[in-house]
């Protein structure tokens, strides 16, 4: 009553209003309850004017932006507030502790639009950049969250920003070492220490001292009910990162089964389905076998809450797994031979592109019977000749398209013309795009295998391992960086391991070329030198090595 006495007017001119910094941080807090109320205009006409706040304390200016920009206000009221506060700063006016600058980050990170990015963040992270290493574990973890809420998936959108984030580029080893000390004092509980692993990939940020610290603690901690979302969380990180940890993966893999076997209601829902199909997605790019995970997907498809589409997705993953149960079959026909026009409206290209994996690695890797009925079945054939495979071919040719107008196609094709190497693109319309084959390669693959096909394949920067830790790596060493396999040989990993393991059944010899070594090249001699040795050398080190399984690794124990 007191206030909208103060608030009140006799005349047409609206009064000066006096407010404690304490009551106007706390009308702050609750400004939704201010609509189109006195008090609201007030506000608006206090935020209005950035020399009004002036008198706040930086403590107290810090939390009523926290508190006015989770609300519907407009966004150029608190981007105006913060350039006149940077100002202050600049002017020596202002005295704000490295945490507080974290704050501030992350207030403004609701108002992330091109004109405040480019007026208001690089500012501020300028500011924080050179204090990092005074942050408290709390305000680090703060700031690496903020970063990454800006960023897309591989720190893309970051990256590309040159002009806004160039401050950046000096804030990944100042926050690298700092969060290693964190995580190795133990600063930081398992969820948090997972929450930074998620921003790193975000970010693509790849720091290897760090990581064996994450890593470590990752394999350390029990897992817990409460951990069970976090398992899809560390593995699109790790797969975001690259980095194959067989131990770690194992141990998620292990939990997860048993809370879906013992904690979840049966039959699972399907959102729970979804999960499931996501976790094994992930897997899937990284490689990982398990028996435990295949058991799951193959008691999932008698569940009759699982859609078309889910059915679909969990006979693409056993397919991938090159796992195929008594089960499958009866699956595939009730699904494939009697999908309603309806359920196929639903299915998206890349849901399309998926299913065809069914019918391509049950011909490549299941057994005989499967792959004569896939082949031979009416139904079937309609499915995957009709509506599959036109989305698969399409992707394939995307593929070669994006190649041939890309410098690496450039590179590749002068450098096969210098060492006189009969090398030509594939046609369209192949089964898998091949950068570069033999120019009689289909009367070369008639006379296999006494003469074999070239098909020189480019690994990708994105499918190409920076860490990996084979499963039978034991105990807290498994995480040190010294068990990194990676430091001695090239991995590969995601579909380019699909790929390369069908061009060796389609009686192909893969020529490996790992494009974070073939960017590298300085000169057209030293790529020249390079294809030849991939064409014609075999060996460790013009081999494409992929994820072992247990049965593998033990072989020469």
């Amino acid at each position: 009553s007191e206030l909208h006495l103060r608030l009140s007017t006799t005349g047409s001119l609206q009064p000066s209003v006096e407010l404690s910094h304490f009551l106007l941080l706390r009308l702050c807090r609750v400004m939704d309850l201010w609509h189109g109320h006195t008090i609201e205009d007030v506000l608006k006409q206090l935020f209005a004017n950035p020399d009004a706040v002036r008198p706040l304390p930086t403590a107290y200016f810090v939390a009523v932006l926290q508190a006015i920009c989770q609300f519907a206000v407009p966004k150029e009221l608190p981007t105006k507030l913060v350039e006149t506060f940077l100002q202050r700063v600049d002017r020596g006016e202002r005295m704000v502790q490295p945490q507080q600058w974290v704050d501030i980050l992350s207030a403004i990170q609701l108002l992330d639009e091109a004109p405040s990015r480019e007026r208001v963040v690089p500012r501020v992270i300028q500011h924080i950049v050179p204090k990092i290493s005074s942050l408290p574990a709390p305000s680090l973890s703060l700031l690496l969250q903020s970063l990454a809420s800006r960023s897309q998936s591989g720190g893309s959108r970051l990256a590309d920003s040159a002009t806004c984030y160039m401050a950046l580029k000096r804030a990944q080893p100042a926050f690298a070492k700092a969060a290693y000390l964190a995580v190795k004092g133990k600063m930081w509980s398992f969820t948090e220490v997972v929450t930074i692993f998620n921003s790193l990939a975000r970010l693509g940020w790849y720091s290897e001292a760090l990581l064996a610290a994450i890593l470590a603690q990752c394999v350390q901690t029990p897992f817990l009910e409460p951990h069970v979302p976090l398992m899809l969380q560390l593995t699109r990180s790790c797969v975001e990162l690259r980095v194959h940890h067989a131990p770690l993966l194992q141990k998620m893999v292990s939990w997860y089964s048993w809370c879906c076997m013992y904690l979840r209601p049966k039959p699972m829902s399907a959102d729970d389905i979804g999960d499931l199909l996501e976790f094994s997605h992930q897997l899937l790019e990284l490689s990982f076998q398990s028996l435990e995970l295949q058991t799951l997907l193959a008691d999932n498809l008698k569940n009759p809450n699982a859609s078309s589409k889910q059915l679909l997705a969990l006979l693409a993953a056993l397919a991938k797994f090159s796992h195929f149960p008594s089960e499958f079959k009866e699956t595939c026909n009730r699904v494939c031979g009697n999908l309603a026009d309806s359920d196929l409206a639903s299915l998206t290209q890349s849901d399309l592109v998926e299913a065809f994996n069914i019918h391509l690695c049950a011909v490549f890797d299941g057994p005989a019977a499967l792959k004569h009925w896939l082949t031979e079945d009416a139904a079937m054939k309609t499915f995957f000749q009709v509506h599959t495979s036109q989305k698969w071919y399409q992707k394939q040719d995307q593929e070669r398209t994006a190649f041939l107008q890309s410098s690496a196609y450039l590179s590749l094709k002068s450098a096969a013309e210098e060492e006189g190497l009969d090398l030509l693109p594939s046609d369209p319309g192949e089964v898998y795009h091949i950068e570069l084959l033999s120019a009689n390669a289909k009367k070369q693959l008639s006379s296999w295998p006494s003469n074999p096909p070239t098909a020189v394949v480019c690994i990708k920067s994105k499918e190409q391992l920076q860490w990996y830790v084979p499963i039978t790596a034991e105990g807290q060493l498994a995480a040190e960086q010294k068990n990194n396999r990676c430091h001695q040989f090239r991995f590969m990993f995601r579909g380019v391991v699909q790929k390369m393991r069908h061009l060796v059944a389609m009686g192909y010899r893969p020529a490996v070329i790992w494009m974070s070594e073939w960017n590298q090249l300085k000169s057209s001699k030293e790529r020249s030198a390079y294809l030849r040795a991939a064409v014609d050398v075999v060996g460790p080190r013009s081999a494409a090595f992929s994820p072992s399984s247990a049965e593998e690794e033990e072989l020469y124990r």
